[in-house]
């Protein structure tokens, strides 16, 4: 690849750079996203009869924390884009648009993946190991594989299922990030009222279309292979259709910032 598209060392500087303007937000982030699972974890074992949580909870709030804490970062993709001054010194850093859109997706996005669901991993046993003070129930460690392994009771669309849940995490997570690229005033807030105002739309349309106009009453024959009609078939064009738009959703937040470089 043409060092004028993409160098290391120029990519590492950006990365240094990042971190050393941002070490603040990140350190933040992190005490307020340990914070908020050590409080709610400690009210729901508290409501529960102080009785350990098992492996279902572990997994339900795993889910629910890195897809919520997750949206809330990758609003902060983007951030010298939210006044002119710090978008003009932003675009002036020596380096390409790739590398600098290659920055804010490795940060905001990839890195978030990994760390959030290690610290919840971390925090959830310290807060299950302190509350054995409180309680007579042997508190029962998680295994880290748990933090891929669901526990779906599915033999023949668990995989499917799972694939479907992290490309509509990832969709989200793209959202927000493109969002922070296009909106230069409170991203997030705009991301979510453009979505939406696209559901109620689209809501709106396939009621129309499958209702009004009878489209609901069509049985296609079996052999329209483009038409899915089995379960596998739906949910193998949902994950295709969930990580088609990530892929959409990116390609537009690179532009964006292409386009403000020109």
């Amino acid at each position: 690849m043409s060092g004028n598209i993409f160098n290391t060392k120029r990519f590492i500087q950006l990365f240094k750079r990042d971190f050393y303007h941002n070490r603040q937000l990140y350190m933040l982030s992190t005490v307020a996203y340990t914070g908020v699972i050590l409080i709610v974890l400690s009210i729901t074992q508290v409501g529960n009869g102080l009785i350990p949580h098992n492996t279902e909870i572990f997994q339900g709030f795993l889910i629910a924390f890195v897809s919520v804490f997750g949206i809330l970062f990758v609003g902060h993709s983007f951030s010298a884009f939210r006044s002119k001054e710090r978008t003009m010194s932003y675009l002036m850093m020596p380096g390409s648009h790739l590398e600098k859109f290659l920055l804010e997706f490795v940060v905001k996005i990839c890195l978030m993946i990994l760390v959030l669901p290690i610290l919840y991993w971390v925090t959830y046993h310290i807060q299950g190991y302190f509350f054995t003070i409180f309680t007579p129930v042997l508190f029962e460690p998680v295994g880290f594989e748990y933090l891929t392994k669901l526990d779906i009771d599915d033999e023949n669309f668990g995989t499917l299922i799972k694939w479907a849940i992290g490309s509509a995490i990832f969709l989200a997570l793209c959202l927000g990030f493109t969002g922070s690229a296009v909106f230069s005033k409170q991203p997030l807030v705009k991301t979510l009222f453009s979505l939406a105002v696209i559901i109620l739309f689209f809501t709106g349309y396939s009621y129309i279309v499958l209702e009004e106009m009878g489209v609901s009453n069509y049985s296609p024959p079996s052999d329209m292979w483009l038409v899915p009609l089995t379960e596998k078939s739906v949910l193998i064009a949902l994950i295709s259709a969930l990580l088609f738009s990530s892929l959409v959703m990116l390609f537009v937040a690179y532009r964006k910032l292409k386009e403000k470089e020109v």
